[in-house]
């Protein structure tokens, strides 16, 4: 009886260790990466630096001053999308990296790490519209509206709502010397405002 009782704390000890490491092995990634601070201060000019990268297209970086933590904007110049990255001041290792659309809003995953670069979250910047997600919008934009996404006169933002909830897709263009916002539900892919108005001058 009494080795069946210990063989018994023995065996739930093993699961119980083997479960807390699991947990721990999901909060193990960790990134090594690091804002290259001596070329930083050494190539830019007044309060920012701007590259060309063969990979990353073009790159802007600002920050640094007063204890504020580094800023990294790259995207191709073809590209829609682009990578944002924030380091921190005091070991200039990476914190916060994640997609954002050229034009107004973060997208896909997001990952944010503490000073010694371990993973602390990871946030899913699309969740709110999987129902009506980028691919409709992009779709609409080129079919429907027959737009460019890459004209400057083109603008697509995204929010949910404070007072309803809702998440919601704006799209903006300017046609003559009017501007034409198009609000469309994210959750059933309706439009639920549509307007236009003068340009301001």
């Amino acid at each position: 009886m009494m080795i069946s009782l210990a063989t018994l704390m023995i065996i739930s000890s093993c699961k119980a260790q083997n479960t807390g490491s699991n947990d721990i092995n999901k909060n193990m990634e960790r990134t090594t990466e690091r804002f290259d601070t001596s070329t930083y201060y050494m190539e830019r000019q007044g309060h920012e630096y701007q590259f060309e990268h063969y990979l990353r297209g073009k790159v802007r970086q600002f920050g640094g001053n007063n204890g504020s933590n580094y800023i990294e904007y790259a995207k191709k110049e073809k590209d829609l999308f682009g990578t944002y990255k924030e380091y921190y001041n005091r070991t200039a290792t990476l914190k916060l990296v994640g997609k954002y659309y050229y034009n107004d809003f973060d997208c896909g995953i997001w990952k944010e790490y503490d000073e010694n670069g371990y993973l602390i979250d990871e946030y899913d910047q699309d969740a709110p519209y999987k129902n009506y997600p980028w691919e409709k919008v992009e779709k609409f934009v080129k079919e429907e509206l027959k737009l460019d996404l890459f004209d400057k006169n083109v603008s697509i933002r995204r929010y949910v709502s404070d007072k309803t909830n809702i998440p919601v897709w704006i799209i903006h263009y300017k046609v003559g010397s009017n501007i034409v916002s198009i609000k469309i539900n994210a959750n059933t892919g309706e439009i639920i405002k549509k307007g236009t108005n003068p340009i301001i001058k």
